[in-house]
C-alpha cells in the first residue's frame, strides 16, 4: 500500500517540531541548572552539560558545552537527551551542602524549565514524573520526611 505523500509530510513535520521542543526543554533545563548552581570555583557549573545519553560519562573539558548543544539541537526525536553534571560532589550540592543554594535547587530548576516550555507552547503538557527527575524528587521527599520523623526515618 502506498503512503499518502501529504500524510508523510505532516508526520515528518510533527516529528521535527517535537524534536525541536525536546531540545528546547533540555537547553532550558541546562540553563536553569547553571544559573541556580552554587559557585565556588565554577567547576560544577561548567560541567552542567546538555547532550545525548552517554555523551559525557566523565567530567568534561573546554568545548564540552558547545558540543553538547550541537548534539541536542541536531538530535532526532528518538534520541535520549540528557543534562548531566559528573563532578563527584554534585550529589552533595543538590542536597544542600552549599549555603548559596538550598537542597533541591535542581528540582526547582527543572520544574521552572518545564513550566517555561509549556507556556511557550500553549497547550503542551510535559510529564517528567516517570524519569530520573521523578525518582530524584521522590527520593528527596522521602529523605526530607525521614529527617523530620520522630523515629529518624525508621518505622
Amino acid at each position: 500500500m502506498a503512503r499518502d505523500p501529504q500524510a508523510t509530510r505532516v508526520g515528518a513535520n510533527l516529528r521535527g517540531r517535537l524534536a525541536a521542543v525536546k531540545a528546547e526543554l533540555a537547553m532550558e533545563i541546562a540553563a536553569n541548572l547553571r544559573e541556580a548552581c552554587p559557585v565556588d570555583t565554577g567547576h560544577a557549573r561548567a560541567n552542567i552539560l546538555p547532550g545525548l545519553n552517554g555523551q559525557f560519562a566523565e567530567e568534561a573539558g573546554s568545548g564540552a558545552y558547545d558540543a553538547g548543544v550541537a548534539a541536542v539541537v541536531g538530535a532526532p526525536l528518538e534520541a535520549e537527551l540528557v543534562v548531566t553534571c559528573n563532578v563527584p560532589y554534585w550529589p552533595r550540592l543538590i542536597l544542600g551542602s552549599s549555603k548559596q543554594a538550598p537542597a533541591g535547587f535542581d528540582l526547582v530548576a527543572i520544574d521552572t524549565a518545564v513550566a517555561a516550555v509549556e507556556q511557550r507552547h500553549d497547550g503542551l503538557s510535559i510529564d517528567v514524573s516517570g524519569s530520573d527527575v521523578g525518582a530524584r524528587g521522590a527520593g528527596a521527599a522521602a529523605g526530607l520526611a525521614a529527617a523530620y520523623s520522630p523515629f529518624g526515618g525508621e518505622e
